[in-house]
């Protein structure tokens, strides 16, 4: 990945962890449809072998969803992880993340692995490695 694309990555953690965040306010809410899909399309854009062309938008968009989310769910906004320097188990819970991405169709991912995306990458930023462990454990199987 290039800096783009770990900057879209890092904050593609901060929104999954302020989703994450407002999913723990509020037992048995988890956002699917237009969050799935950014978090989705972001997740695929950060890993593509080949950078796209609109990775400064993407990163602005993602920032934006984060603030969306805290000031609509009164969370706090998490910011943006350096992926550079998360642990192994952390690194290996983010490839999952985009393999995931990559062969998911954003508009038909479930709200179990809408949920699943966004505590794993709230798992990631954690820096919790029995965390990441167990979102690893429970990835979803396409």
């Amino acid at each position: 990945m290039n800096d783009l694309q770990n900057e879209l990555a890092g904050a593609t953690v901060a929104l999954g962890a302020t989703i994450t965040a407002a999913m723990d306010d509020v037992p048995g809410f988890v956002p699917c449809g237009t969050p799935s899909q950014v978090v989705t399309g972001a997740l695929a854009a950060a890993g593509a072998s080949e950078a796209p062309a609109d990775l400064p938008a993407r990163i602005q968009q993602v920032h934006g969803f984060v603030e969306h989310v805290a000031d609509h769910r009164g969370v706090a906004p998490h910011a943006d992880t350096d992926v550079k320097s998360i642990s192994p188990t952390a690194q290996q819970l983010l490839e999952a993340l985009l393999g995931f991405a990559a062969a998911a169709d954003a508009e038909g991912v479930t709200p179990d692995e809408a949920e699943w995306l966004y505590r794993s990458l709230a798992a990631v930023e954690s820096g919790d490695d029995e965390r990441a462990t167990a979102q690893l454990a429970a990835a979803p199987r396409r």
